[in-house]
This record gives structure tokens, sequence and C-alpha cells, in this order.
């Protein structure tokens, strides 16, 4: 054997199995001259896969790994954390991927130069991939951080019967942890696509009309912000927007206007896509004249992009108007009309009025549904609720009625009594007003 087949044999028995190193203390750890050196381009060169080094719980300590490269580690407890150090030489698109593995639950988290958390992506369950799929970044040191999620401690056994003997516990087996894989690369940004950070109205991306625009729900609490412009639109011009269906997910969009009033909320079942219909475009004195679409959702989902589309109609003859989504903000039924063309989406309420009587009088609303849904109302006098009107069945003519005093508020709440409900329909609302001798009101 030469004396260079020698110095290897004995090079790797030094270096020994893959036992992980843990550092206990705060002082930095012993370089082992036997350790691998590391590459100036970090571990995980574009395009190689390599293992991380241990100790690497702590940024100080961070594995370095480079962008379009992956690298390998593994968790061998709860206590485990893994750091990775990745450096980025220009602004773009960041978007960092953790393979999901078999019996344990992880979490990713990127951080930036600061310390300050860019997002964290939380799925909750083993072998489900976690990912940061369009965090905005510029030139600097970002940390990725893998951990596993604790799992959530068993209810404690009941005790043993008197005389008894207690039960042993079963033999946990012993098993190598499992590997899991870890990337980050710079990604173009697709047309209309979201920048991240856009959690607010200073940093939200612009909507343009008949655009469309794609985002991601990429992390555990995760929002996005949308900055429509309504300047063009005028008072014969009404809004619809919507959101398509992203597996998995309960799509929520607020509305607000250019002062941060909330106009209007919706929420859609889980896997379903979310519309908002004939919203007026309606700009406060003084106020910019943009609307602000937040989008958020009850899980995230970094692998499934949604896409958000605004376009704008014009009115038909006696239409619905959001937003009256509540009875402190009804659509008024103008004394000359007796019937509204409305719509229903899912998640949606909808508020009508009429205007007060200056002598005590019957109203008697009907809503004309389709076969494909079923809408139930209640009629409100002065904010208190005095007939409802819900016979379960879809597609029937629903009537609710009641004597309302002199100068009352009378408002009829129109919704869907299946919250589950899917389904988006058209209907028709009618009024009927009659003397308290049984005259028809002028």
């Amino acid at each position: 054997m030469s004396k260079w087949a020698v110095l290897l044999v004995a090079l790797v028995g030094c270096r020994g199995g893959d036992t992980k190193t843990r550092r206990t203390g705060s002082a930095a750890p012993v370089e082992m001259i036997t350790q691998a050196q590391v590459p100036d381009g970090g571990l995980g060169a574009a395009g190689t896969v390599a293992d991380e080094i241990e100790p690497n719980d702590g940024e100080d300590v961070a594995t370095p790994v480079t962008l379009g490269g992956t690298a390998r580690g593994k968790l061998d407890d709860e206590t485990d954390v893994d750091y990775y150090r990745l450096e980025v030489d220009k602004a773009g698109v960041l978007q960092v991927s953790l393979s999901g593995i078999e019996g344990m639950d992880l979490s990713l988290e990127l951080i930036d130069g600061a310390g300050a958390s860019l997002g964290k992506s939380e799925r909750a369950g083993a072998r489900i991939k976690e990912g940061i799929p369009n965090a905005g970044v510029t030139p600097g040191r970002y940390t990725i951080v893998v951990r596993q999620v604790p799992k959530k401690k068993p209810k404690p056994a009941k005790k043993a019967k008197k005389g008894a003997p207690a039960a042993e516990p079963a033999p946990v087996p012993v098993a190598s942890a499992p590997i899991y894989e870890v990337s980050a690369q710079l990604v173009p940004l697709p047309t209309g696509g979201e920048r991240e950070p856009d959690d607010d109205r200073g940093t939200a991306n612009d909507l343009i009309v008949s655009d469309n625009a794609v985002g991601f729900i990429g992390w555990s609490g995760d929002k996005d912000v949308w900055k429509l412009s309504v300047e063009t639109l005028s008072e014969k011009n009404a809004l619809d927007i919507k959101v398509s269906a992203v597996e998995g997910l309960a799509l929520e969009l607020e509305v607000a206007d250019g002062v941060g009033v909330v106009l209007a909320t919706r929420k859609a079942p889980r896997g379903q896509a979310l519309s908002l219909q004939n919203l007026l475009p309606l700009v406060p004195d003084g106020a910019p004249p943009f609307y602000y679409l937040t989008v958020r959702a009850d899980r995230s989902n970094p692998e499934t992009p949604y896409t958000l589309h605004a376009t704008a109609q014009v009115l038909g003859p006696d239409p619905e108007l959001e937003p009256n989504d509540n009875p402190e903000r009804p659509q008024t039924i103008a004394a000359d009309r007796t019937v509204v063309h409305a719509s229903w989406t899912p998640g949606d309420i909808d508020c009508f009025t009429i205007p007060p009587g200056a002598t005590e009088r019957t109203v008697e609303f009907s809503i004309d549904t389709p076969s494909d849904i079923d809408l139930a109302g209640e009629l409100l006098v002065d904010g208190k609720v005095v007939a409802t009107a819900n016979k379960g069945t879809k597609g029937v003519l629903e009537k609710v009625s009641a004597l309302v005093p002199a100068n009352a508020k009378v408002v009829l709440r129109v919704k869907n009594p299946d919250a589950t409900s899917s389904t988006a329909a058209k209907y028709d609302v009618s009024v009927l007003e009659s003397s308290a001798t049984g005259d028809n009101a002028p």
C-alpha cells in the first residue's frame, strides 16, 4: 500500500460515522482538522447536492448554501435546529423549498440580515412540502432555518385499577432520522406577479382593472395587499372582483377605500373560488382614488398560486350595489322602484331598505331564488329582527312581512343558511307596502 493510501485510510478512520455534533455552549466550536473544508462558493453550488455541516444550530455556525444548489440535512429530535447561510448578490425574487419527510412535521423560515423574519412556512403534517415562493430580496446575507414542529403531547393515560400491575410502556424503535432537502433560487417574476413583502398599503402591488395578478399565500399568516386604481371609473360602472381557487385554502377577500375604511369582505369555502360583484367605486372627498384588496387564507400553499382579476362593467337596470353587507349600510330601494336584481356569491350578505314612512304601514319583501340555491330573509325594524323567512328549500319564493311603525327604519337581510354553499346565483328582491288599513301605498 502506498503512503498516500495509508494517509487516506487514516483520515477516513478519524472522521468516523455521521453522528451529529451539537454545540453545548456559547463558545465557538473547535475546528477539527479532519473536517472537509467548505469551498468559497458554499455548499450546494448551482445544480449540486451537498450535506449540511454540523454544528449548524445558530446563525454564527450556519452551513453555507449557494443559490441554485440543494443542501441535505436531518433533525435528530425536536430540539435540533439547522441554520443555512445564503448570500444573495442581486435584487430579485427568492424561492426557498423544503422537502417533506416521513414521520416529521417540519417548518421553514427565512430571515434577513437584520434578523427580521421574511416568512415562515408551517403547513402542519408529515411528508408536507414547505416553501417560501416569492420573497423580495436585495443583495446581502439571508438565513434559512429548518425546525421540527413539536408534536402534541398525548393525553395522560388512565390510572390502573387498584391491585392490577401498571402496564409497561411499549418499547420505542430506534431509527435514523430521515434526510430532508432544502434549496433556494432566484426566480423570474411573472407578468402581474406578486412581489413580497406586500402586507400593507405602503408595500402593496399595483393592480389595473382588467389585468390578471398572480400571488401566493406562501406561508403561515401571509396576506397580500393589492392597490387598485378606480380613478377612471364612472358612477355608471361597477367592479367585479374574482380570486381563483387554491387547493386546501379557504380564501378571504377584504376591500378597503383609500383612507382604510373596510367596504366589503368575502370568505369562500375551502378549495373554492371567491368573488365580489357589483361593487360601486365611490371615492370619499379628499381620499386617493384607490381601493386596497387584501387576500388571505386560513392556511398556506406555497406550490399553487391564485389569480386575482378585477373588471368594470356598466350597470344594468335596478341593480344591487355593493357594499350592502350589514344593516348599518343597506342599499336603499328608491320609492319609484319595487324590484332589485341582485346576486349572491359565497360569503355574501345583502341588506336592503326603503325610505321611512310618515304613517304606520305593512311592508312585505319577496325573495325570488333560482332552482340551484336556497336563500333566507330576515326583516329588521329599528335594528331588531321581527320576522324571518326560511323554508329550507332551493328555488322557492320566500316572503317576509311585518307591521312597521311610522318613521321606523326597516331592513331586509338576505343570506344563505348553508355557510358551506359554493354556488353563485342571481335573484330578485321585490317590496310591497300597504297602509295600516290594507290599502296599497302609492
